[in-house]
């Protein structure tokens, strides 16, 4: 019988992590992937009498507002529903893409939402053996929890670009270190601690992102003083991301925490070498020295360190190498085909 799938939400327009997950999916014409608009995906969820699934990887935005009456209201009704939807008949799963919402503006309230998540979802993937403990010690879900890695992005942006066409196209110097931080510019990603930790004789530091909080940017902008930092409050479309990673000799993820970072793989994917913080999740993927360079996460000090110690490492095509021999074995089909699983187990523990 037919398996309907409803991934919540339907489409990332900032990242492709959901088309290259989905697409494998013409392989199996049992498990019908729906990508419909969120009202139209509860309406089958809810309305529905056929095998249906709906696949929550973020809801945070359904729940989280700047006031604490809107966020509770939305809460107790995200709730509800998550519960209507479990009484309908329709199955949930959850991909723990977080532990929490990036912006925790009420914790209490995002605690409770997570927690109705949990009860809710029939199946929990995580993309880590680290993630599955992280959200089993706080949540109490290994029963339920499967690992499937988080896919790789080579090639998917375009070819590789040799470091010199890169920088010229993007105009930026020729010679000398250059690190860059690319992303939204988000409070989370820690990048107030970057324009801290970084000096002058480190080299050139580029911050590329979107904005989110126009005040947030006008901070960052406030702190860069050093004449060696550029931020440029810009959303970098996908077909220039390949030349930002070969202009870059090292991608810099200040991050004060994170659960799955998709940037982390695009550079890897695009053989350049990290600085991340030095979590759980993260080492999974990182060795220092050999593909990037760790530290301690919120520490100025530690950031500074790893800093240095990327742009005088002596061999810079070896970590290039072994950045992009990290995640060559990330096959998406692969990770597609674990998830189908996942949908079919929901049906064969209760047919």
């Amino acid at each position: 019988m037919t398996i309907n799938i409803y991934p919540i939400p339907r489409l990332l327009t900032t990242s492709p992590y959901l088309d290259l997950l989905y697409d494998p999916f013409v392989a199996w014409p049992e498990l019908r992937i729906m990508r419909q608009p969120f009202a139209q995906s509860l309406r089958a969820g809810l309305l529905g009498r056929d095998q249906r699934v709906l696949h929550w990887h973020f809801f945070d935005e359904l729940t989280q507002r700047p006031s604490q009456s809107a966020t509770a209201l939305r809460s107790m009704s995200f709730i509800a529903l998550l519960r209507l939807l479990r009484l309908r008949g329709a199955k949930q799963v959850w991909t723990a893409h977080n532990l929490e919402p990036h912006e925790l503006r009420h914790p209490a309230w995002a605690k409770r939402s997570y927690q109705a998540m949990i009860q809710a979802a029939g199946q929990i993937i995580v993309h880590s053996q680290a993630a599955a403990q992280l959200i089993d010690q706080r949540y109490q879900v290994a029963a339920k929890t499967t690992v499937i890695a988080h896919g790789a992005y080579i090639g998917f942006y375009g070819p590789q670009l040799q470091q010199t066409a890169a920088r010229e196209r993007l105009q930026l110097k020729q010679n000398g270190f250059l690190a860059v931080s690319l992303g939204t510019l988000r409070p989370y990603k820690g990048v107030e601690l970057l324009i801290e930790a970084w000096t002058a004789e480190l080299g050139q530091l580029e911050i590329v992102g979107a904005v989110k909080d126009p005040l947030y940017v006008q901070q960052l902008q406030q702190l860069a003083t050093n004449p060696a930092i550029t931020i440029r409050p810009d959303f970098i479309a996908d077909a220039l991301l390949p030349a930002w990673f070969a202009a870059a000799d090292v991608v810099v993820l200040p991050y004060r925490k994170t659960l799955t970072s998709g940037m982390l793989l695009a550079a890897l994917s695009y053989a350049r070498p990290v600085v991340a913080p030095d979590l759980p999740p993260v080492r999974e993927l990182i060795r220092e020295g050999e593909n990037g360079f760790l530290f301690e996460p919120n520490n100025v000090a530690s950031l500074s360190s790893a800093l240095q110690r990327a742009a005088a490492h002596p061999n810079r095509q070896a970590l290039q190498q072994n950045a992009l021999q990290t995640v060559q074995h990330l096959d998406w089909a692969q990770l597609a085909a674990q998830t189908a699983d996942v949908y079919r187990r929901l049906f064969e523990k209760n047919p």
